[in-house]
């Protein structure tokens, strides 16, 4: 089974527009051996909040001589919201894990650790699954297949993010194979659109679905509001042909939506 590949032109775009993007790699600047890919993870189970996880998952092998914490708590300070802990991954290492919580780093943390610090945030979240989702065509990253194995409940990535002035907004992307002019979300995604649009309404984030395809540069198709009516998927929606000069959250406020319902 193949990795997931995140970067592209529209990834690289956002990170030029000072967005922090999901899966990107990030080095601490004193130590190059400290590269790790990070993503934001945010889950639900029994309780009406969502835990929210900033993971790193180190590149190079664990070295017992580097100095870790102050790496983690630099990429940490990076993120312009705020996580319950930060779990870093060593995914070779026997005891390969380790958690920033309160300011305060528990290294050499095995997998019953690491289920720990969920279970503490809410013990629903902790055990097999009873409904897996197939994984299609390729995984995220290695937690990705470790929460599939000890884990259960709700669990998503948040893909983009940036802090303005007034706002931190929040961006749902989708890479379809298609032209977007055809394409519409599909109702097997209406959980994840659901618990986004409730998790953003929580903390006061702006969110926007946007979906774009390799094969067409600068087109993007923005969708809004995605809510489940009966068996179909409602939203507003506009299509964004990007310069890329723009302020690109100006540009998606002087869109002229209107009304689309997807029975995928």
């Amino acid at each position: 089974m193949e990795k997931t590949t995140k970067a592209d032109w529209f990834t690289k775009y956002l990170e030029q527009k000072k967005f922090w993007v999901g899966g990107t790699e990030v080095t601490y600047k004193a130590n190059s051996l400290t590269s790790a890919t990070q993503t934001i993870r945010y889950f639900r189970a029994r309780t009406s909040e969502f835990l929210v996880v900033y993971i790193l998952e180190f590149i190079e092998p664990l070295d017992q001589k580097t100095d870790y914490e102050t790496a983690i708590k630099f990429y940490s300070s990076g993120i312009p919201i705020k996580s319950n802990f930060t779990l870093a991954i060593w995914q070779n290492e026997p005891n390969k894990f380790a958690i920033l919580e309160g300011g305060n780093l528990r290294q050499n943390l095995d997998d019953q650790g690491v289920l720990a610090a969920f279970g503490k945030f809410d013990p629903a979240l902790i055990g097999e699954s009873n409904y897996l989702k197939p994984i299609n065509r390729s995984f995220t990253d290695f937690f990705h297949l470790w929460s599939r194995k000890y884990m259960k409940g709700f669990v998503n990535d948040i893909d983009a993010l940036i802090e303005n002035a007034k706002d931190i907004h929040m961006l749902e992307l989708k890479r379809p194979k298609e032209k977007i002019n055809t394409w519409n979300p599909y109702k097997a995604d209406s959980v994840n659109y659901l618990q986004f649009a409730t998790f953003c309404s929580q903390l006061n984030y702006k969110l926007t679905n946007i979906a774009y395809s390799e094969a067409e540069l600068r087109k993007v198709k923005v969708f809004k509001d995605v809510t489940l009516s009966g068996q179909n998927l409602k939203y507003r929606t506009a299509t964004l042909e990007i310069d890329v000069d723009d302020d690109f959250l100006l540009s998606i406020e002087k869109l002229k939506f209107c009304d689309e319902v997807s029975s995928r």
